[in-house]
């Protein structure tokens, strides 16, 4: 089961490992490809992507939106077919109480006979938002579903995952990266929404507008919007040799 809360903490048992895609030029291309963003909590609050929408587009960038009942497991399995150079996603996430991998949370109620063969095989697992009532479980995927089940390739896309947790455990990082994406940036630890909110705007604008590369755009947001007071996670990057990437 997937819980949306830390377990002790393990980050400094885990090995980083470089990516398997050998781009060698220090540039992601957003320009053609455009963004999308992915808000599970849109209809709750629409104020994160309705600025992101906005901050993106005025610098002549196209952006597609999918929000709320969008996220099922279907629709994960197609991202990497959507062809942006930028993906935010404002989606929840926690652990797995058993490998401590990060999976991703969708808004599909969970049931034992959908996607049989991806619960068979550990791609995907019953997720709990709430991990104290454990009401209302989703499904939730995980590392070996990016690898496993997600259709053609990232082409060298970055990733914002603006959750908690996506760097607490570099396998999903890693799987996305196996998967053809250049760059993932994410928190450490859990971390509030107003604060991912927060620290994901300046971020973009940093990449985007200023142009400056991850490592400077993410100790950037670190020095401004800082780290979270309550849970104390960092903003990541993964691998760590990518700092040098500017997305343009």
């Amino acid at each position: 089961m997937v819980y949306g809360i830390t377990a002790p903490h393990l980050r400094s048992l885990f090995k980083v490992f470089q990516g398997e895609h050998g781009e060698t030029d220090g540039r992601v291309t957003v320009r053609d490809n455009g963004v999308v963003i992915v808000d599970q909590f849109y209809e709750n609050d629409p104020s994160f992507t309705e600025e992101m929408t906005k901050l993106i587009e005025s610098l002549g960038y196209k952006v597609q939106v999918f929000k709320g009942e969008d996220v099922t497991v279907d629709f994960y399995k197609t991202l990497p077919k959507l062809g942006a150079g930028l993906y935010i996603l404002r989606v929840h996430a926690g652990v797995l109480n058993t490998s401590m991998e990060t999976y991703l949370f969708t808004s599909e109620e969970y049931n034992q006979i959908d996607h049989w063969v991806e619960q068979l095989t550990g791609q995907v697992a019953k997720g709990f938002a709430n991990p104290i009532s454990e009401e209302n479980p989703v499904f939730a995927v995980g590392p070996a579903f990016v690898e496993m089940s997600m259709e053609g390739d990232f082409r060298g896309a970055a990733v914002i995952l603006s959750s908690c947790l996506g760097l607490y455990d570099p396998r999903l990082a890693e799987a996305f990266v196996k998967k053809g994406v250049r760059v993932f940036i994410s928190w450490d630890e859990k971390v509030s929404l107003s604060h991912t909110d927060k620290a994901v705007l300046r971020l973009v604008e940093l990449l985007l507008a200023d142009r400056v590369t991850v490592k400077e755009a993410v100790s950037k947001v670190m020095e401004e919007v800082g780290v979270e007071l309550e849970y104390g996670a960092v903003l990541r990057f993964y691998p760590e040799d990518k700092g040098d990437l500017r997305i343009v």
